[in-house]
């Protein structure tokens, strides 16, 4: 499996190494040559990323430095998922799960991409509504870095009930801040989320100090989004943000409708048969309405100026996708382990596995396919 995944992040760099050069007709099609532009040489930048691509071009060989960095992104990405799945299933009750799983399991989350239907959608993209991208380098970067916060939060959730050390709160802080520095997506869907489980742990009587030091770790993340803010939506660059209900949503879709449910077809499926666990597992929850905010987000908002047609609401949108695929793969492997309720029917609960498991292979499979045709050189809007 190791093997499998290391020649997956060669030829990711591959990818990556092509996409750095912007040649007329865009073969190997992505936002990369343009992110490099704007900071080498037009020295216009928000994202860490861009002092990042500055350091590599100062020297010859910044296209290959480039190409690796992103690789080590991507595969860090998938040791992240990985940990954070097995992290998550010990708390869902999961029982023992190979090693092997997990790493397969996480390197499967990383590929899946929406449910394919060609009546549906001309294009298997489908807009920006989908969890594995591999065009966008702030993107990548952004869901390695949204990884690491969920895995510190995941641990300091509970233990800041009994009060938080310096070292706890300045790792958790600091990981916000550099998911921000990277992309501010990430902090725009999971902050309110965070923020709602912060209140109801008040109403739940714990104590307010505590929740307010562990809340006050966003805000160093907070000035990181003014100062971005400021860069992107300054008086002399034309663009700000606007209320339009619906423009982001349908910017890519023919059908947005029928695109919003292949988007989400795998957590969606095996969420109409497990609702009820909404209201007894935390974390489901958690990542739902993560996902939920980031659908009023992209649904609501948009950018208008230059900046107009790049659906940038969507990249958090994007994030809440996986993570909602990533944390029905923690459902479905707890009732393989632990089956309860009707469940216990094996004939209904294989049935539900199986077409569950189905679903999620297919997904993976359009991933697959989808990289494999960007490897050849084939645009993103395939």
């Amino acid at each position: 499996m190791r093997s499998l995944i290391f020649v997956y992040g060669v030829f990711c760099v591959y990818l990556y190494y092509k996409q750095t050069f912007y040649v007329e007709g865009m073969p190997f099609d992505s936002d990369l040559p343009y992110h490099i532009k704007m900071a080498v040489e037009d020295h216009w930048f928000y994202s860490l990323t861009a002092l990042i691509y500055q350091l590599f071009f100062l020297m010859p060989w910044g296209n290959i430095l480039t190409a690796l960095f992103l690789g080590l992104i991507t595969l860090g990405t998938i040791a992240l998922t990985t940990r954070l799945l097995r992290e998550m299933s010990v708390r869902a009750g999961c029982g023992s799960v190979p090693e092997w799983l997990f790493l397969l399991l996480g390197f499967l989350c990383n590929v899946a991409m929406p449910f394919y239907v060609k009546a549906a959608h001309y294009q298997r993209y489908i807009g920006y509504q989908s969890p594995s991208i591999w065009h966008n380098s702030t993107y990548i970067c952004m869901k390695f870095c949204g990884v690491l916060v969920l895995l510190f939060y995941l641990r300091l959730e509970e233990k800041y009930r009994e009060g938080l050390s310096v070292k706890d709160w300045l790792f958790m802080a600091g990981a916000l801040i550099l998911a921000n520095a990277v992309k501010p997506s990430f902090f725009l869907v999971f902050a309110p989320t965070m923020a709602l489980f912060l209140l109801w742990d008040l109403f739940r009587k714990v104590p307010f100090s505590r929740i307010f030091i562990f809340g006050l770790t966003v805000i160093p993340s907070v000035l990181v989004v003014l100062w971005q803010n400021m860069v992107l939506f300054g008086n002399d660059t034309g663009n700000s943000i606007e209320l339009n209900y619906g423009y982001t949503l349908t910017l890519h879709s023919l059908h947005p409708k029928a695109t919003l449910i292949l988007s989400v077809a795998f957590p969606l499926f095996v969420l109409v048969f497990l609702w009820k666990e909404l209201f007894r597992d935390k974390w489901y929850l958690f990542f739902w309405l993560m996902w939920g905010i980031a659908l009023l987000q992209v649904t609501f908002l948009s950018e208008n100026g230059t900046r107009a047609r790049d659906g940038n609401f969507m990249w958090g949108y994007s994030f809440g996708i996986f993570m909602i695929v990533l944390y029905s793969v923690v459902k479905l492997l707890k009732l393989m382990r632990a089956p309860t309720g009707i469940w216990e029917n094996r004939y209904l609960r294989y049935g539900f596995l199986i077409t569950s498991w189905g679903i999620l292979a297919y997904q993976c499979y359009c991933g697959i396919v989808f990289w494999i045709r960007l490897c050849q050189g084939e645009t993103y809007w395939m």
